[in-house]
């Protein structure tokens, strides 16, 4: 084995939240960083154009591509969840929805114990993050690293999309990122001129190039190595398997994701100890909340045949009007080729009753049979209608001790009968604004779920049968200011010295929309809580 490597700082992940946190911990030339990344570069092309994502949300070279256990109230169905394992992680394959959440979901996780995590506290890092179309404004932040853009060619369905949902009663909203969330209108888009944009690209690129940073891929790190309770470095294998070993003299921080981090973590010692003791892993420190806390969003499709060829659909049946697609992309960064997942879509409640929105759905100008699949054979539009905020609860474990198995993923969804009457009522209200004019009259006909489901059961069913995630796991290491929590408002993990967290795995709750732009202002705030200690040691 080579010598070990010795950085002020080791990063482990190289994703939305870890490309900002190593770009950071180097901007001042004033601390060494190593990055370490499972995946490799970004150099597949479909990662950087926006429609590519049907090209790499299954792709093993680019993705974890994991598969749950057995879903109890899905059928028993194991569910897919596509998890980026590139530099970029899954910045470089999500949708490019821009969504932050409501200004409620934080000054709930400060409610929660989570000091200096509400609304004000968190808004500035938000602002920091991005390059937003609208400029620097009071809410919006201008010159940061992720672009945040508006459609050039939106797709024709999203006027009449709008149009029919004022019609039912909602309110246009022109900006989810605004005041308040609610509303149906267009969605930010993370795309800079036609291209994806993300933290990688908008970061690290740039930052790679200092010498105090290094950035290795194709690095699985296996555990985190303690001397006694305070994580001093990490042991992984390099990208031709070797073993390696890389000491940090300030901190660890782990970026993992929602998935891995806590089976890093497991993995070291640090966790639930009779899971741990199974699988013959000595404890260092014990947490029986490791893992657990899993939530996600579970998302249903409702598909509508068009009486025009006016989708994605007609676009990529036809050769002429492929390569008719393929130019405008070349020559002009626009049309379908530059299309984020959803166009337009809209934040509702599901009842009156509730106090403010508790739903999402996205008009995608597309349909497919599943996931990574070809589209169908027919003009056809999509709009997928998720859950806010899930009540139900799942959890992450370890399959064995070898770092190389993946973790056995429990999602438990629609457990509670709160989660499954939602979907009910959620369905029928996308059903009502599809039925309004003018959308209803483009709709030929609903393919999906059809007609013929109309009762509250049959479209349980039908929800049970056909939902899937749309890949926002989020939860597992579990911030708070009580002694059960993982990581503390400073994101330190509690039992342990010199290692933190910063990825969608702290939040205590998750928010009300895509948690991509959250995990950026995760990684922006953690870099600043880390930076800050140091300055203050360096001080003393």
């Amino acid at each position: 084995m080579q010598a070990d490597l010795l950085h002020d700082f080791i990063v482990v992940g190289a994703g939305s939240a870890g490309s900002i946190v190593a770009s950071r911990l180097s901007e001042d030339g004033k601390y060494s960083v190593l990055l370490l990344e499972a995946g490799g570069w970004d150099r597949n092309p479909w990662i950087h154009i926006p429609l590519g994502v049907g090209k790499t949300i299954t792709n093993k070279k680019v993705n974890w591509a994991f598969q749950t256990e057995p879903v109890p109230h899905l059928g028993g169905r194991s569910v897919y969840l596509a998890c980026g394992k590139v530099v970029g992680g899954s910045g470089a394959i999500n949708g490019m929805v821009h969504v932050r959440g409501q200004r409620e979901d934080f000054d709930g996780w400060q409610e929660a114990g989570c000091t200096g995590w509400g609304w004000g506290d968190v808004l500035p890092y938000f602002r920091r993050s991005e390059d937003h179309y609208l400029g620097d404004t009071p809410l919006h932040g201008k010159g940061g690293p992720v672009s945040v853009t508006k459609s050039r060619t939106p797709s024709v369905l999203c006027d009449h999309f709008i149009a029919a949902g004022i019609n039912a009663g909602l309110e246009r909203n022109d900006d989810f990122n605004g005041e308040n969330q609610d509303g149906i209108g267009v969605y930010d888009h993370t795309v800079r001129r036609g291209l994806r944009s993300n933290s990688a690209i908008g970061a690290l690129r740039a930052a790679r190039r200092r010498p105090n940073l290094r950035v290795e891929t194709g690095a699985h790190v296996e555990r985190i190595l303690f001397d006694g309770s305070t994580a001093v470095g990490v042991a992984y294998r390099d990208a031709g398997g070797n073993p390696r070993r890389a000491r940090a003299s300030r901190e660890v921080v782990l970026c993992s994701g929602a998935l891995n981090t806590p089976k890093l973590l497991m993995l070291s010692g640090v966790g639930p100890p009779a899971h741990l003791q199974a699988h013959d892993i000595r404890v260092v420190s014990q947490n029986e909340e490791v893992g657990r806390n899993l939530q996600d969003h579970l998302a249903i499709r409702v598909v509508c045949k068009t009486r025009d060829p006016i989708t994605v659909n007609d676009e990529l049946r036809s050769w002429w009007r492929r390569l008719l697609m393929g130019a405008r992309f070349v020559f002009q960064r626009q049309g379908p080729l530059t299309f984020a997942s959803a166009h337009a879509g809209m934040f509702f409640r599901t009842r009156e009753s509730e106090p403010r929105v508790d739903a999402q759905a996205f008009l995608m100008p597309f349909s497919v049979p599943g996931i990574g699949q070809y589209p169908h054979p027919f003009s056809a539009f999509t709009v997928s209608v998720t859950q806010s905020w899930p009540s139900s609860r799942g959890r992450v474990e370890l399959r064995d001790a070898n770092p190389l198995t993946p973790p056995a993923i429990h999602p438990n969804h629609l457990a509670t009968e709160e989660d499954r009457q939602f979907f009910v009522r959620a369905i029928r209200k996308v059903r009502e604004v599809l039925a309004t004019s003018p959308m209803d009259g483009m709709v030929a006909e609903e393919y999906l779920p059809g007609k013929a489901v109309t009762t509250d059961e049959q479209i349980l069913d039908y929800v049970r049968n056909r939902s899937n995630t749309i890949y926002h796991p989020c939860g597992t290491c579990r911030m708070g200011s009580d002694p059960g929590s993982v990581v503390d408002p400073a994101l330190r993990v509690r039992g342990v010295k010199g290692l933190r967290i910063a990825d969608a795995s702290i939040m205590p709750r998750i928010t009300s929309g895509n948690i991509n732009a959250t995990c950026l202002m995760i990684g922006e705030k953690a870099a600043d809580l880390i930076l800050a200690t140091h300055a203050d040691h360096s001080a003393a």
